[in-house]
């Protein structure tokens, strides 16, 4: 040991400290012991060192001590695990070095220790310590698994003195009463467990006997435990330095024994199998134990190393269950992308061989009991590591229970009633033990926090019950007699963990950071809402057999959607009264999650509403009828100038979350998708029901409560817009929800919908109109009176665009709305209005439109961002696009007109100059007009969309023209790209040839007054660390994405083929502008700014595009921009994003069968030679060696195939280059021999081929290629 401690201590050979820290005494006891290890322990340290320390605090050997032994210190614990992690880290890079007689006898050495056969009297071995040693042991077990005596080639190894030495020391003087075990009979190691398993349950033992045996058996579970986890690859398993074939084929034998393609001497039964076996067997000893009435229960269930025993074994049985089956599963298979499971998987298929040991409805409800017994509940006079133990074990019950409530189905189940059956004796153990702690609390009166294990068990409960609802469908537990049961025991958990975060919100009286068990009591609350949503939305409820079942989810569980909103509204008022009287807010991050979470919460808590609309619905308006003449005071009660108070911000907070649950029950989101009103919704409101004349009441009388709510605000705010009490994100989220209502229930598109019920009620113009007209108000109002309110600003543009779209019959009717015509009218005057614009300025356009505004209306309006008005032009040209009214054509007419006269003004005034460029008011108009422009662009969903290219196309030229005066200003190009990105991408199918013409002439001149500006001298700053330096720091390029996007756009295959079909463009003339534009950006992408996910993708779409399209053209290069070219292909084709690896390598292999066929880099090849040889090797060592390649498997082989056809003699000599780094001569002729397979000559004569010929080598190399890289990573990859 001292020898030890002397290498410790001294650095190693060339060993530096870390840059800028001073050496240490940690730093070199690291160095020495990694380099000790590194360099394999010749004189044995690690392992004598162990053997003298324990032997020195008589836990070894035959001394005066051993019965006696004395306690460890901190560093010598310390010494003992590095000693023991040594030993396996030597000796498993070393295996073959080592006699087969001393691995074993080191491997039983060890396992004898951590079995604590030697810990005796009152003092025991370190549980790192012990622990470290079964892992050691389990890693030498694995190790020798596949490989029989026969085979071993090690048996060859020359006798060792030293080795042979220490192992005598052990065998004779140290342990000789040591279990010796044949190398590689596993059974003998298992039945050798098994009696150590269940030897703690034999009779008449004594105290200090079974003690004893409870502590080995406890660690015999544990070792069986890491032995499952060496083979299943888990993130604790040792480091073989082997290759992955090893280890899949060490899964296969343990998990399916003695097979015609597996190696094995375990004998028929698998490794796997027999460990479940053993694992149950003891955890059924342990039951029958525990239950058993002839013993003393209280005294077991106190019993510490009992515990500690049960404990272990319910965690083998859990690992044992994770399996991943098949003979490349888990940590062991790449290809598939898998990752190992654990506990949380949802669904859990174990194989038909283990139906005897795990479906038995008897053992299940003992296991319940056991865990009845176990569990801490109100005991809590009980010792702190009696308490904990018991926690523990009750914690590990749990988590098998609920693994076992995640086997749903497969061949281990007999029929569907077994299946049934099954699930009925889980979900009667989960609800006994709920209603258990539900009594607890009732009886004893007390808070939910004062239990330390509640939390873990509730939320383990429900999310059981979670399980089996998710598992088992509504369709098989409505037909257990205790379903109503479990929706009883949803609602009464549900209930109780509300009302207990209430109770606590209101003692800390909003201070929501105060609450204790808020995180918990949420969770749990999460996991009944997503039950019930399982439920809910289950599409076995809408046959005619699941009356019954739908009837009792409606009365038993969804009386909790009113609990749940009640409590939920009440606390988000207790906590905006809390931070608005302590004047804080939440920082943005923050409230991001927030609403993310609540989202969710709502989505799962509308689906529970949904069970009984009309009771959901009456419980909503019985809470706004509580809120809503409090509200109206409050609005009453603007234009005194008051402040803002804590009490008016809660009621604030309480309508708004109101409006929230109401939108949630009543709507989807549907974006994307045609809006549409829940299927619900519609089976509640038809007017056969009893109830559905009540239901479509309710729904009307709750839309009518809620405009009278958003138009008192809007009188408000048109009169007092600076008023503090009126609340804007109030405004926001009513915006919200007649957006999301409005698209589903206002003039229904679908001609399925049977005209009656709720469909019928605003679905003629009559009753549309209104509701209609009454969205335009409320935006109207807003844009004039809140114009700085961005987020409200989206909702209004929003809601009148998806209105709009909603086709003829609603566009009819926003043009007969005055409000939308004075929105229309606004815009007319305004678009030529900038922010700074003067009184004069106002007054002369208010004469040159007409109209009856006032000025401060139109002021309102323009103070609005310029982006904003964009977005209100956009939705203007879409609700006046109905060519058949002469009303729309007129005002479309004099939207589009107010644009383009200002913006030609602006153009001739530069081309006279007569405005000088840099003036800023000169350039606020040239933000402005060019931001209309592309809210005009943005209008593709009009209906006849053609009018905006026959619109925009004359002022193409213009546009790009202002480049010309304002290349330097960042803001403007971006503004400017972003605006000829969007015409090409939504109007490029829709234009002719003229207007082709026009696009392309402008971009070229637009991109290249760009590009002399801001491509040649651009800097790139170095990439910020934080998430928000990344985010605005890309935000910064987007005029370089911009252009990349643009460039795609100008380079398909429609666009050129239009342009080139008569006189006019040449594609050449096309191809050459996107290459130009290529050059310039190529300098640009560093792989400091590839690091950017958005740039990265357009940037790789684009050259992607034109290297399999034109790839002559970039061959043809120069030398410095074709090597910066093909070093952004090489640096993307190991990108973590598969999309773009796959388009980098797809260009890679066009340039490499672009000079197959044209020898097109013979230039650059003069000037550097090993161009194709570096390709090559960059592509095997760093994509096709190593774990990424399999989700870009195909276009690697495709990569691969030209460059090797190009120079088949180079490509020999790059793989015996690359070969020779391997080391093992087995290696090198395994690859080699891997290549000769792959690479056949006959194969590379033909890759230049087209048609058909062509594309059967092509299928016969991909084949080939898949098999060549499943062979090579199962050597080369090492474990």
């Amino acid at each position: 040991m001292e020898q030890l401690q002397q290498v410790l201590s001294t650095p190693p050979p060339n060993w530096q400290p870390p840059l800028g820290a001073p050496p240490n005494a940690i730093a070199i006891l690291h160095a020495s012991l990694e380099h000790l290890r590194n360099t394999g322990d010749e004189q044995f340290l690690f392992l004598r060192s162990t053997l003298e320390l324990l032997t020195n605090h008589g836990f070894l050997g035959a001394s005066d001590s051993a019965n006696n032994p004395t306690p460890l210190s901190g560093d010598e614990e310390q010494l003992l695990f590095h000693c023991v992690t040594g030993v396996r880290h030597v000796m498993l890079f070393r295996w073959e070095y080592f006699q087969p007689s001393f691995r074993s006898c080191v491997r039983d050495c060890l396992l004898a220790i951590g079995l604590g056969c030697y810990s005796t009297g009152s003092v025991a071995l370190p549980r790192t310590f012990t622990m470290a040693c079964l892992s050691s042991a389990a890693s030498f077990w694995k190790r020798a698994w596949t490989t029989g005596a026969s085979n071993d080639t090690s048996t060859q190894v020359q006798q060792d003195s030293q080795q042979n030495y220490l192992e005598s020391l052990m065998t004779t003087n140290l342990m000789p009463s040591m279990q010796r075990f044949n190398s590689t009979d596993g059974q003998e190691l298992f039945s050798y467990l098994n009696s150590l398993l269940v030897s703690p349950f034999e009779q008449s033992l004594q105290p200090m006997e079974l003690m004893r045996r409870q502590h080995t058996g406890a660690m015999a579970a544990s070792f069986l435990s890491l032995l499952v986890g060496e083979f299943t690859g888990g993130n604790s398993s040792a480091r073989y330095n082997l290759p992955i074939e090893f280890h899949r084929l060490c899964h296969q034998v343990f998990e399916n024994g003695n097979e015609e393609d597996a190696v094995s001497t375990n004998g028929s039964k698998s490794g796997l199998d027999t460990t479940l076996q053993l694992s149950m067997g003891a955890l059924s000893s342990f039951v029958g134990f525990m239950l058993n009435t002839d013993n003393n229960n209280n005294e077991a269930i106190n019993n510490e190393s009992l515990l500690d025993m049960g404990t272990s074994t319910v965690s083998l049985t859990f690992d044992v269950l994770s399996w991943e089956f098949g003979a490349s599963s888990g940590k062991w298979d790449f290809s598939n992308g898998s990752t190992k499971k654990d506990g949380s998987s949802v669904l859990l298929r174990p194989p038909q061989r283990w139906r005897e040991a795990l479906i038995n409805p008897e053992f299940l409800g003992a296991m319940f009991r056991v865990y009845s017994a176990v569990r801490v509940g109100n005991q809590h006079s009980l010792p702190r590591s009696l308490e904990e133990k018991r926690g523990k074990m009750a914690h590990q019950l749990r988590q098998l229970l609920l693994q076992l409530s995640s086997i749903a189905g497969g061949p281990i189940f007999a029929d569907e009633n077994e299946r049934r059956a099954y699930a009925g004796f889980l979900l009667d153990g989960c609800m006994d033990a709920l209603e258990t702690i539900l009594t607890e609390n009732q009886q004893q009166g007390r808070s939910i926090e004062e239990s330390d294990f509640m939390c873990a068990e509730v939320i383990d409960l429900v999310t059981m019950l979670n399980r089996l609802a998710t598992n088992f469908r509504v369709q098989t537990l409505s037909q257990l007699t205790s379903f109503p049961r479990f929706l009883s025991a949803m609602s009464m958990v549900g209930k109780w963990l509300l009302e207990g975060s209430l109770a606590e919100c209101e003692r800390v009286q909003g201070d929501i950071e105060c609450m204790e068990g808020l995180e918990w009591k949420y969770e749990a609350v999460s996991q009944i809402l997503q039950c019930s949503e399982a439920m809910a939305d289950d599409y076995w409820l809408v046959s005619g057999d699941a009356q019954t079942a739908s009837d009792n989810l409606a009365n038993v569980l969804a009386p909790l959607y009113g609990h749940y909103i009640a409590c939920r509204v009440r606390m988000s008022s207790l906590e905006e009264h809390y931070l608005t009287q302590q004047g804080e807010d939440l920082d943005e991050i923050r409230e991001m999650i927030w609403e993310f979470g609540v989202e969710e919460e709502m989505v799962s808590a509308a689906s529970l509403g949904r069970l009984d609309i009309s009771a959901s619905l009456s419980t909503l308006a019985g809470m706004f009828q509580q809120c809503v003449p409090r509200l109206m005071a409050l609005f009453e009660g603007v234009g005194n100038f008051c402040d803002m108070t804590a009490a008016m911000a809660a009621l604030l907070e309480e309508a708004r979350m109101l409006i929230l649950c109401a939108c949630h029950l009543l709507t989807d989101e549907c974006e994307g998708e045609t809006p549409s009103i829940p299927d619900a919704v519609c089976n509640a409101c038809q007017l056969g029901r009893p109830s559905g004349n009540d239901c479509l009441a309710s729904i009307v009388n709750l839309i009518e409560l809620l405009r009278s709510v958003a138009e008192a605000q809007a009188m408000k705010v048109s009169a007092y817009p600076k008023e503090s009490c009126l609340s804007p994100l109030l405004a926001k989220t009513l915006m919200w929800f007649f957006r999301r209502w409005g698209a589903a229930y206002v003039l229904p598109l679908s001609d399925d919908y049977h005209r009656e019920g709720i469909f019928a009620r605003w679905s003629t113009p009559e009753s549309a109109s209104p509701i209609i007209s009454f969205c335009a108000t409320l935006s109207l109002i807003y844009f004039c009176h809140w114009p700085q309110e961005k987020e409200l600003q989206d909702e209004s543009t929003a809601l009148l665009l998806i209105l709009a779209k909603k086709g003829p019959f609603v566009r009819q009717l926003m043009m007969v709305s005055p409000s939308f015509q004075q929105i229309a009218a606004l815009h007319s005057i305004c678009a030529s209005l900038r922010h700074n614009a003067s009184q004069a300025e106002i007054v002369a356009s208010m004469s040159t439109f007409g109209g009856h505004l006032s000025v401060e209306a139109v002021k309102g309006y323009q103070r609005l961002p310029y982006s904003d008005r964009a977005r209100v032009l956009t939705c203007l040209v879409v609700g006046c696009s109905d060519m058949d009214n002469d009303k729309s054509n007129a005002v479309l007419d004099s939207c589009l007109k107010a644009v383009s006269n200002h913006f030609w003004a602006l153009c001739e005034a530069l081309s006279n100059k007569q405005a000088k460029a840099n003036d800023i008011n000169v350039q606020e108009s040239a933000c402005l007009s060019i931001l209309l422009y592309g809210g005009i662009v943005c209008a593709s969903e009009m209906s006849e969309p053609e009018r905006v290219s026959h619109f925009i196309t004359p002022y193409l030229p213009q546009l790009s023209g202002l480049m010309t005066y304002y290349a330097a200003d960042l803001t403007i190009c971006e503004a400017l790209l972003k605006l000829f990105r969007d015409y090409a991408e939504r109007y490029l199918a829709m234009l002719d040839r003229d207007q082709c013409i026009s696009l392309f002439t402008s971009s070229a001149s637009l991109l290249k007054h760009y590009s002399e500006q801001h491509c040649k001298n651009r800097v790139i700053h170095k990439r910020s660390e934080a998430l928000e330096g990344e985010f605005e720091e890309e935000q910064s390029y987007q005029d370089i994405l911009c252009a990349i996007q643009l460039l795609i756009h100008l380079g398909t295959k429609d666009f050129t083929d239009l342009c080139n079909s008569s006189k006019g463009v040449e594609t050449g003339q096309i191809t050459d502008l996107i290459f130009f534009g290529l050059q310039q950006i190529l300098p640009l992408m560093t792989q400091g700014l590839l690091q950017y996910p958005t740039l990265c993708q357009m940037y790789f779409s684009l050259v992607g595009f034109m290297v399999e399209t034109y790839p002559e053209k970039l061959c043809a290069l120069p030398f410095e921009l074709f090597s910066s070219l093909l070093d952004s292909l090489l640096f993307g084709m190991s990108h973590s994003d598969s999309l773009v690896s796959k388009s980098s390598l797809q260009g890679l292999a066009s340039l490499a069968k672009e000079h197959l066929k044209t020898h097109a880099l013979a230039s650059h090849l003069a000037t550097k030679g090993d161009i194709i040889e570096n390709c090559s090797q960059r592509l095997i060592q760093e994509v096709i060696f190593k774990p990424i390649i399999w989700d870009r498997l195909e276009p690697s082989g495709m990569a691969l195939l030209p460059l090797a056809a190009i120079d088949v003699q180079k490509f020999i000599g790059l793989v015996s280059i690359i070969s020779q780094q391997l080391g093992s001569d087995d290696k090198q002729q395994r690859m080699h021999q891997a290549f000769e397979r792959l690479i056949k000559p006959q194969v590379l004569a033909k890759v230049a081929a087209e048609g058909r010929e062509g594309r059967m080598v092509r299928i016969q190399f991909k084949n080939n290629f898949d098999a060549f890289v499943r062979d090579i990573h199962s050597f080369l990859i090492v474990k």
